[in-house]
């Protein structure tokens, strides 16, 4: 969780690795100042050359290098948000395989016939882009992004689209930089082809928790926490918690806890009953963490077991429902065993990397609970009961115990087969 001090380690880790530097010069290679280049990656599929020189032979034509190679670290999959818009959430690698630095001078997504779906400006695509070869974070450049030599980053993109039939079926992502190259300063223009949607659609679960006024933290659409959670996991890089929610229960006078907020049984969601989201085989639990004190995790299970008191129950069709952060002794449930929906299975608390009483809540498409990537679901039936007018003040109302500024929208009232947006408040049925 990210809600200024309540923090969850499920969202916190950082790890930059080092890349080595390739040189990706030719002495003698003829390099058009314009060339393209459709690149090669799992779940893409062959698109014509777009170079100048498409239509000749290319046994004779000049080497089509791409020295910043696109990625694909995600397949995006279509599902609605609490806010009525249709989103696709995923995320890109850049690695620039040149032994020069490379100046990214624009990145655009299409459609796949051609329309331009986004463009990003120079601060917009810093904003939204790690750049793990970076030392500090650096501000952008006036005129674009820079990758040093051999460098990497991670692009994280969301899409939105004001209904289902807006949304394309394939995404093509433009990148252009400038960089030395073979003895000059050269523009290069990858064009990475036909990145396919997966159609299927959002998996439908019912509430994890009951009736009160949830504050949804940390969601898809944020800028940081789950959202750009992506780890190195079992030799890959892998986002189990891109649309991970932080559910943190508010008063009726919109504050997180009363008194001093000390203690796990000032929050007004401390020890509230978490319950099955859909029918199902329960096939992990852990059950021997202490609750943390609020403001203060510690402990070896903040890099190992993030989730401190955990359940993870196989809800069939590869996916499975992960509960984190569990009180301590009110797991009910065992492995093996079967549960139907709604079934009360532990008590919500503050163990593992949780600097307050909260769940964690996610869909993946397997066990294990940063190692399984994550699942786009929606809940079936939820009320919107307000939203914060300022999530930074929010943030700072629910660490000092004030009254969060939230407001009446838009969005108030029943909502059926979607996911909360984060900064709003939920009502689940009772």
């Amino acid at each position: 969780m990210k809600l200024g001090a309540f923090s969850s380690i499920l969202m916190a880790v950082t790890l930059v690795v080092g890349q080595a530097t390739v040189c990706a010069t030719a002495s003698s290679a003829s390099v058009s100042p314009n060339a393209k280049s459709s690149s090669k990656s799992p779940g893409l599929s062959s698109a014509p050359a777009t170079s100048p020189t498409a239509g000749f032979n290319k046994a004779v034509a000049p080497c089509d290098w791409t020295p910043l190679l696109m990625v694909p670290i995600s397949t995006p999959r279509l599902f609605r948000g609490s806010d009525g818009l249709y989103n696709l959430v995923y995320e890109l690698q850049l690695i620039n395989y040149n032994s020069k630095p490379s100046k990214i001078t624009s990145f655009e997504i299409h459609n796949a016939r051609g329309g331009l779906i986004k463009s990003y400006s120079p601060a917009a695509l810093h904003a939204n882009l790690l750049n793990v070869s970076a030392s500090k974070v650096a501000k952008p450049a006036k005129d674009g992004e820079t990758l040093p030599a051999g460098g990497v980053a991670t692009v994280w993109i969301n899409l939105e689209f004001k209904d289902k039939e807006s949304a394309p079926k394939e995404l093509q992502h433009k990148i252009t930089i400038e960089t030395e190259f073979a003895g000059k300063v050269r523009k290069f223009e990858n064009a990475l082809s036909k990145l396919s949607v997966d159609e299927k659609p959002p998996v439908v679960v019912g509430p994890p928790l009951k009736g009160g006024r949830w504050f949804a933290s940390g969601g898809y659409a944020g800028k940081a926490g789950h959202r750009k959670a992506l780890f190195p996991q079992g030799n890959m890089l892998v986002n189990a918690q891109r649309y991970a929610i932080d559910w943190l229960l508010m008063t009726d006078d919109n504050h997180a806890f009363k008194g001093e907020g000390k203690n796990c049984a000032h929050f007004a969601g401390y020890g509230k009953p978490l319950i099955a989201v859909a029918d199902g085989t329960v096939v992990g639990v852990i059950d021997k963490y202490e609750d943390q004190i609020p403001g203060t995790a510690k402990g070896d299970q903040l890099p190992f077991y993030p989730g401190g008191n955990t359940a993870v129950i196989d809800i069939g069709d590869g996916n499975y429902a992960f509960y984190a952060h569990m009180k301590p002794g009110s797991v009910k449930v065992k492995e093996g065993q079967k549960v139907k929906r709604g079934e009360h299975i532990g008590d919500l608390g503050s163990s593992g990397n949780s600097s307050a009483p909260h769940l964690h809540f996610h869909v993946m498409s397997g066990p294990s609970i940063l190692g399984s990537p994550s699942v786009p679901y929606v809940f079936d039936s939820f009320v919107v009961n307000g939203i914060t007018s300022d999530e930074g003040k929010a943030e700072k109302a629910m660490e000092d115990g004030g009254v969060a500024p939230i407001v009446k929208s838009k969005f108030d009232g029943k909502h059926t087969e979607e996911l909360p947006r984060e900064g709003m408040l939920i009502v689940f049925p009772d």
